[in-house]
């Protein structure tokens, strides 16, 4: 008999010793860059006093590069931007050349957000140092307009580091732990060079240099939940209908075409198996797993993921 749960949002405290983490939330699988921002993944945790979230980025690679500006934005529910355009160049220093897309090298580009994500603070990160911004909800933004609001303690300090921690305080985004709040992210250069890597869905693949960005998808971050839900724009929620089962070790998916990437993860995160595979609507897929072994199955079509929690018998 098989034991199946599919997770669309897998729930986790840090309180509860009996509960299953989920996988990571996982960046966008592009690889411009080289992949070490695109193959990643982080889970977060808070502090025991809840002021202060931990969020834990791993590469997914054996060495790192990290050259350049790691910018993750945040949509709390206060007033922010829908877009990042040429209202909005703020070229003081490499963080704000990247938070802004700023023009002064010649690579300004538009960054447009999922539907309803107001980008009101933005962070980021480069083997330097690592910084919280606010970003004006209204008028153009011209150099140094962007607020500096303080570090987030990154622990990042060498290119090839191949994890890394960063820390926020709640009551600098203007919420509390009991809040939710979304973010996407995107990976820079040091002179607003951009590279297709990044969290969220919309990014395309193979985005460089002045490209547009155009994020179709955000990840929401649960202060209960160690992983992430995904988010998808409106025009985005009927693609993400595909149906997957586990039966007789065959992987059961239903609704999609295009190429499937299956990973295999255990307990601790760690990868067992990847399998591709192309899908024609209706296929099954064989799969044989560890009898008796809480397994993670993470399939993705298309860009859009579906996570089984699986202990075959």
């Amino acid at each position: 008999m098989l034991r199946i749960i599919c997770f669309f949002l897998i729930v986790f405290t840090a309180q509860s010793q009996d509960r299953i983490p989920p996988p990571p939330c996982y960046a966008n699988n592009n690889t411009g860059a080289g992949g070490f921002i695109g193959n990643g993944e982080f889970l977060h945790s808070r502090d025991n006093n809840g002021e202060v979230i931990h969020f834990s980025f791993s590469t997914g690679q054996e060495e790192a590069s990290f050259n350049d500006v790691f910018v993750i934005y945040l949509s709390t529910g206060a007033e922010g931007r829908s877009v990042i355009d040429n209202a909005i160049d703020d070229a003081d220093d490499a963080h704000r050349i990247a938070i802004t897309n700023s023009n002064v090298n010649g690579f300004g580009s538009t960054i447009q957000f999922p539907d309803g994500f107001k980008a009101a603070y933005a962070i980021a990160i480069d083997v330097n140092s690592s910084g919280l911004y606010q970003i004006p909800s209204s008028g153009p933004v011209g150099n140094g307009g962007l607020n500096f609001i303080g570090s987030v303690n990154s622990t990042l300090a060498s290119s090839t580091q191949t994890g890394f921690t960063i820390s926020l305080n709640y009551a600098d985004i203007g919420i509390t732990s009991a809040d939710g709040f979304y973010l996407v992210a995107n990976y820079v250069g040091i002179d607003g060079y951009t590279y297709d890597e990044g969290y969220g869905d919309g990014i395309a693949q193979g985005t460089t240099g002045g490209d547009n960005i155009s994020f179709t998808g955000s990840r929401y971050i649960d202060p209960a939940v160690a992983g992430c839900q995904s988010v998808l724009s409106i025009n985005d929620i009927a693609a993400n209908s595909f149906k997957v089962h586990y039966q007789n070790e065959h992987l059961l998916i239903n609704g999609i075409t295009g190429e499937a990437t299956i990973d295999v993860f255990d307990l601790a995160s760690r990868k067992l198996n990847t399998v591709k595979h192309q899908l024609a609507n209706k296929t099954n897929v064989p799969l044989v797993l560890n009898n008796n072994q809480l397994l993670f199955v993470v399939v993705e079509v298309n860009g859009i993921r579906k996570v089984l929690k699986v202990i075959p018998n």
